[in-house]
């Protein structure tokens, strides 16, 4: 299939309208191989297979293919696969805009390319959409009307962190939404996020924590004891970092006994006790 921008009304007798929705209302249809544009010369596609990688390389010289790891680097709790972090989207911008801001392809046609797996176009959709709503000004409606306006694309809905059959679907839209209001609130500042502070946090051999807004990190569990998963992480390896964070109490979700309740009241916490089974929602009540 001829992916070349500069040729897709060649292809709109054999696969439908031009594939190129970038500020139009109308439907297009989703053809693997075909390129969309989302801003200028910036396009996205899919690919099934390597070989159509670098079979489409090599027929359009011109034009100018890359991809990024990071939609497929989402490690699942249970049935979830995404969105990915904070840390990922900032990466990502850089890649794709460090790309497009490329002197010695300013004149080429850019193409960012990922797989057919509906799970990896939903998190590459959701980054692709970060990009053009940091770098491009869009707002998350237009971000997200730049592929919904492909029919067939396969997209999913985002599944909470348990087994069970997923009664909450949270859409692309809603995490850009909330992506924007978080830069509203001044939780997050993508243009001065420091990564190196966040993987500093980040799955640790002492712990893993995310300081998801100025009053509320979101930590993994202390363990008294190590096990199949990770090295112990007492209390006492969380506290320094607590307070640096202004932490004055915590809340233990999981099942008692997997540490010291009071080890945290010893080091000058208050401590609750919230339990409910793991990798399942909290009751409403």
């Amino acid at each position: 299939r001829d992916t070349d921008p500069r040729r897709m009304e060649q292809q709109a007798a054999a696969h439908g309208p031009s594939h190129r929705p970038a500020g139009r209302s109308k439907i297009y249809r989703y053809v693997p191989n075909a390129a969309y544009q989302l801003s200028g010369r910036f396009h996205f596609t899919t690919h099934e297979t390597e070989d159509d990688t670098m079979s489409l390389i090599n027929e359009f010289p011109q034009l100018y293919f890359f991809s990024s790891t990071l939609p497929e680097t989402y490690l699942p709790f249970c049935a979830d696969f995404g969105p990915n972090n904070i840390c990922d989207v900032v990466n990502f911008c850089a890649t794709v805009r460090n790309v497009v801001q490329t002197p010695c392809l300013s004149e080429r046609t850019i193409i960012y390319y990922t797989s057919t797996d509906d799970k990896v176009v939903t998190n590459t959709v959701f980054l692709l959409c970060c990009y053009l709503m940091l770098e491009e000004g869009l707002t998350p409606e237009e971000a997200i009307a730049k592929f919904d306006c492909i029919k067939g694309l396969p997209v999913l809905a985002y599944h909470d962190a348990t087994w069970h059959e997923s009664d909450f679907h949270l859409s692309i839209l809603g995490c850009l939404q909330g992506l924007e209001k978080a830069m509203w609130s001044g939780f997050v500042d993508p243009a001065k996020f420091d990564i190196q502070a966040y993987e500093a946090c980040y799955e640790t051999d002492n712990y893993d924590m995310t300081k998801v807004t100025p009053k509320f990190v979101a930590f993994a569990t202390p363990k008294s004891k190590a096990d199949q998963y990770t090295s112990a992480r007492l209390p006492s390896d969380h506290a320094s970092v607590f307070r640096e964070m202004g932490v004055t109490d915590v809340v233990r979700l999981s099942d008692a006994g997997v540490y010291d309740d009071d080890a945290f009241v010893q080091e000058g916490f208050k401590h609750h006790a919230l339990e409910f089974e793991d990798c399942t929602c909290p009751s409403a009540g």
